[in-house]
């Protein structure tokens, strides 16, 4: 067996395995960008307003967190699309 290659399926090949990550990266993003919008528009628009500010600032965190995966998905799929474009 060579390096670089899986015995029941044969050569492994790089490119494809760096499209099938950007695909999962892609479907996160598509996943992550409508819900932090819709906790943003809660908290702008009062949605079910929290009862106390803990709780608000709880919300709040939440969007964050899920704004800096969102950042570092999108730096991923910059950097494995830049590699793809390469042979």
């Amino acid at each position: 067996m060579t390096a670089g290659s899986d015995p029941d399926q044969g050569p492994v090949d790089p490119r494809a395995d760096r499209e099938v990550e950007l695909r999962r990266i892609e479907a996160a993003i598509a996943t992550l960008r409508p819900q932090i919008r819709e906790i943003r528009e809660r908290l702008a628009n009062h949605w079910d307003d929290p009862t106390d500010g803990p709780e608000r600032s709880e919300i709040l965190t939440m969007a964050e967190e899920q704004e800096a995966i969102l950042a570092v998905l999108e730096a991923r799929r910059e950097e494995l699309g830049n590699r793809t474009e390469q042979p």
